[in-house]
């Protein structure tokens, strides 16, 4: 049976080109960048190469453009390496509810060292923009917001948030968390007004293991890795340069071909929306026409998503159980339930996410394979 693969957004699989890159930069540019050798000039050619691919998808110069390990060490570096910075002007962070968990534990974590946050509430994919605007103090030295969320396909209207620090006249760095946006939404490092942007490589079919953080021009930001002072000092560490070449041959192609995969995507999205609620009559949705393109969220009540993720796997279908048990507090709510779902809403949860590959027909098997399931429990309760 023919694998349909609805989880785009947890992983992409790679274009065959980046593959080939891969392989090539392992077995013939295999030479360390650092090395002023032909064998390192030449890897190191492929990594600026690189870099000017992400550097044009964002409209930025090069040397704003940082390789790291993937969206969690670009989290972790923006957020931290910014407080670090700036902490000499206050102590505070504001965030939201919804953020990944990358952001909400390294939060966290410097909030146990004495920081204080505000978290932005969010209800029914809409920001409360006016607590938001209230929480930016004059000690506010970062404001993290992420552009899509992962589990619903909320947009957040980041660009609105940088007006608001520039109103309050704050000195407030804007760090935005890319990565389901990158390659899927139309922007660019202006539009969206951050200083700070992740993205990661393999959410656009590119290698796992990489990611990057844009860093605007003159930016204050420490770094949280010291050695021997690759990426200008920024993050030491010889370059994974297979993964960044791949990387870079992804961005090409995702943004040569953007308008037309967004539309066809859009497409079986709205496909998708349709369909579950015409013909899962039992399912509640929790995203729309006006989220991101690629993500459907809905739940089934009555159903535990684990177990729906499984038998559909047995049948070759792949999707999400949606995140109910990763909470964005050390104690308290999951980020669903943050989002304003029930505690049966988020266990029910899946979310469907889709990518160039999928057709109107993996939509219809994902379809009659949930209603099997359906079928099944009910015989089981007979």
């Amino acid at each position: 049976m023919e694998e349909i693969y609805l989880d785009n957004s947890a992983t992409t699989k790679p274009y065959p080109e980046v593959a080939e890159k891969v392989i090539e930069m392992l077995t013939k540019y295999y030479g360390n960048p650092s090395s002023i050798h032909r064998l390192g000039l030449e890897s190191k050619s492929e990594v600026e190469t690189a870099r000017k691919n992400l550097a044009d998808s964002l409209a930025v110069h090069p040397s704003e453009i940082y390789f790291t390990s993937g969206g969690t060490e670009s989290n972790n570096i923006a957020i931290k390496g910014a407080c670090l910075a700036k902490s000499n002007i206050g102590n505070h962070i504001v965030t939201t509810v919804a953020e990944h968990p990358s952001v909400t534990k390294t939060v966290r974590d410097l909030k146990r060292q004495g920081w204080k946050v505000s978290y932005i509430p969010v209800r029914n994919g809409k920001l409360n923009i006016e607590k938001l605007e209230n929480a930016i103090q004059t000690n506010t030295v970062l404001v993290s917001t992420m552009l899509v969320n992962n589990e619903t396909g909320y947009i957040f209207p980041v660009r609105k948030i940088k007006e608001i620090i520039e109103r309050k006249n704050s000195s407030a760095l804007l760090h935005c968390d890319a990565v389901q946006g990158y390659g899927k939404l139309p922007f660019t490092a202006d539009s969206l007004g951050a200083d700070l942007i992740t993205i990661s490589s393999h959410k656009i079919h590119g290698p796992k293991g990489v990611g990057a953080l844009y860093v605007k021009k003159d930016t204050p930001l420490y770094s949280l890795h010291l050695g021997g002072g690759q990426e200008r000092g920024l993050r030491s560490g010889t370059e994974n340069t297979p993964s960044i070449a791949g990387f870079g041959v992804a961005v090409k192609r995702t943004f040569d071909n953007m308008e037309e995969n967004v539309t066809h995507i859009r497409e079986i999205r709205d496909y998708c929306l349709e369909s579950v609620q015409n013909k899962l009559p039992q399912a509640i949705l929790h995203s729309s026409k006006y989220g991101a393109p690629h993500i459907v969220h809905f739940s089934l009540p009555g159903f535990l998503n684990s177990e729906v993720v499984t038998e559909l796997s047995r049948q070759n279908i792949f999707i999400s159980g949606a995140a109910a048990c990763k909470s964005n507090h050390s104690r308290g709510p999951s980020m669903l339930e943050s989002l304003g779902l029930t505690r049966e809403m988020a266990n029910s949860a899946l979310r469907i996410s889709l990518s160039y590959q999928n057709t109107k027909e993996d939509i219809d098997r994902l379809i009659n394979g949930l209603k099997q399931i359906n079928t099944l429990k009910e015989l089981a309760e007979k």
